[in-house]
């Protein structure tokens, strides 16, 4: 099993937005999660939270602190530590805000790398040896997060739409219904216990996001009776949680579901600032409207 941050947004003034995912997974049952913050990628660490269970995301408040996330002389650490249900306790790589990490290659020289893949955080390739970090990157970024920071002040003033994001579990504990051990193999696609994902409770517990719809184009298709008109709705997010494909969204005001067909970002000079998704109604008899969310 490996534990990997997937994706880090400080977020202003004293926030940081953590998020985390598992591969590699060989045991099936409960995980738990600790979040650990250090001032250097070798340590010391502290504890942030511990015991996190059904979660795959965390908000670090550091206004007691009085930590200034925006300031360009600031960096700090997170890793998590993941405690599976049997096997030893797997810790991530160490990130800074940048998503950057440091760790070492077969040579015991000193790598700074990435931890976060290319569709999630758009990062350059890593780099071998030691290099400062350019002054004029550091501002791009102090940038972004201003950027961020407005955006998020015109969806919630403005142009915002309420949503739930559901993410999918790929973990966790097996689905009781309709998963066969043997074959390996979900038995009913519409089970009511996992909604078809196979595992128990089938999505974690929904996020509240503020998304706007775009203007989305009505493609025609040729069917054996007619033309068919189909309309993919587009909506626009901030980049933070990461969005992905089988994902669900809920329209708050209608209660409309949709599927996450297709994400993509835009940058600034490659830095992230939205996600863009594509997503497809489901029908109204569909087993993921018996999902239980509170509206």
């Amino acid at each position: 099993m490996r534990a990997v941050i997937t994706k880090i947004t400080p977020w202003f003034p004293h926030k940081v937005n953590l998020q985390w995912d598992l591969e590699a997974i060989s045991s099936v049952g409960v995980f738990h999660f600790d979040v650990e913050r250090s001032g250097s990628p070798g340590g010391p660490w502290t504890t942030v939270v511990t015991g996190l269970h059904d979660v795959y995301l965390y908000e670090d408040d550091l206004t007691t602190e009085k930590v200034n996330v925006l300031a360009l002389n600031r960096d700090l650490y997170y890793r998590i530590k993941s405690t599976p249900p049997t096997g030893p306790v797997v810790y991530s790589d160490p990130v800074n805000l940048e998503g950057q990490t440091v760790s070492t290659i077969n040579d015991h020289q000193p790598v700074i790398g990435y931890t976060v893949d290319f569709r999630s955080q758009v990062e350059p390739n890593p780099v071998t040896g030691i290099m400062p970090r350019p002054g004029i990157r550091r501002r791009k970024r102090l940038l972004r997060r201003k950027i961020l920071r407005d955006e998020y002040i015109v969806l919630r003033a403005l142009n915002g739409i309420e949503f739930f994001l559901l993410k999918r579990r790929h973990f966790g504990t097996r689905c009781t219904v309709c998963y066969d051990p043997a074959s390996r193999r979900v038995l009913r696609s519409a089970c009511p216990a996992c909604y078809g994902t196979s595992w128990a409770n089938g999505y974690f517990t929904p996020i509240l996001l503020l998304g706007r719809k775009l203007p989305s184009q009505i493609q025609t298709q040729e069917a054996p009776q007619a033309k068919v008109e189909v309309n993919q709705t587009k909506i626009q997010f901030l980049d933070f949680p990461r969005i992905d494909e089988e994902d669900v969204l809920i329209e708050k005001n209608t209660n409309k579901r949709f599927l996450v067909m297709q994400r993509y970002f835009t940058s600034l000079k490659t830095i992230p600032i939205h996600q863009t998704i594509t997503v497809s109604e489901f029908e109204r008899q569909a087993v993921e409207y018996n999902i239980p969310v509170d509206l």
